[in-house]
């Protein structure tokens, strides 16, 4: 019996960079498991509001269920609008993390509950504010916007810049910060708190809710999707899926390409 389902969000449920919400076929199946009292937990890197709207879209509101966004830094309650806990990054290391990147001539943002602050626009940025939906503040001075938690700081620039400063910025950023540094995608480096993973967060919800782990299902395809999959009873990578995703998972279904999701929550 599966009580609930851990869901990543890109790669996974629905193609990479493809906006913020899923596909009709999706979101119908994706109703169709909560109206039989399975409980849905969407598990995303993204910020929380590349990941919110989708919960509204297959209507956790009102069956009920969670977001867990930032990579395991924040954990919501989507029917209560209430968040259960968080992993912030302190205002001094958000600092620290700002300055480096200025120096460094790099571009440098942090999340914010409602927005998300940067000294310039790069790339990497706009495709995660178009991508995700999120409002941009450009400014010079970080702290005049610094009012709320921080869940991420963000260091973006080109391939090339990015690979060639990163294994030097890791050790000098988690050397003097309470934070782990993770390079995300080709453009962007995404530093969260140190204790912050998405397993990590998924078991302290479970735990919260009475759930055991035997009766999850949970679909992912990246890295930090692995371990997940390895803890649940049922874990689901795609034909997608990295190659730690495909070592621990029950069952490969087809790529995100081909909505291989549907194979899984048809299943359920």
């Amino acid at each position: 019996m599966v009580d609930a389902i851990v869901c990543d969000l890109d790669g996974s449920l629905m193609n990479p960079s493809s906006g913020i919400y899923v596909k009709e076929i999706v979101r119908d199946a994706l109703i169709e498991v909560q109206k039989k009292g399975v409980l849905v937990i969407l598990n995303s890197a993204r910020c929380f509001q590349g990941v919110y709207p989708l919960s509204k879209q297959i209507q956790m509101q009102k069956f009920g269920g969670y977001v867990i966004s930032c990579n395991g830094a924040h954990c919501f309650n989507v029917k209560t609008k209430e968040t259960l806990f968080e992993y912030s990054i302190s205002n001094a290391d958000a600092s620290f993390i700002w300055e480096y990147a200025v120096n460094h001539d790099l571009g440098v943002g942090y999340s914010q509950p409602d927005y998300f602050v940067a000294n310039k626009m790069t790339h990497g940025f706009e495709l995660d504010m178009h991508n995700c939906d999120v409002d941009y503040v450009l400014t010079n001075h970080m702290e005049k916007y610094l009012k709320g938690s921080v869940w991420k700081v963000s260091i973006s620039d080109s391939k090339s810049r990015i690979d060639s400063i990163y294994d030097e910025m890791k050790s000098i950023i988690e050397l003097n910060c309470n934070v782990k540094v993770v390079h995300s995608t080709d453009t962007m480096i995404d530093i969260i708190h140190k204790d912050c993973e998405k397993l990590n967060s998924v078991n302290r919800l479970l735990k919260n809710l009475e759930i055991s782990w035997k009766d999850v299902s949970s679909i992912g395809d990246g890295l930090s999707d692995a371990p997940v999959l390895e803890a649940s009873g049922l874990g689901v990578t795609l034909e997608n899926g990295c190659e730690a995703c495909k070592k621990v998972a029950n069952k490969i279904v087809s790529s995100c390409y081909e909505d291989g999701c549907i194979e899984w929550l048809k299943e359920l």
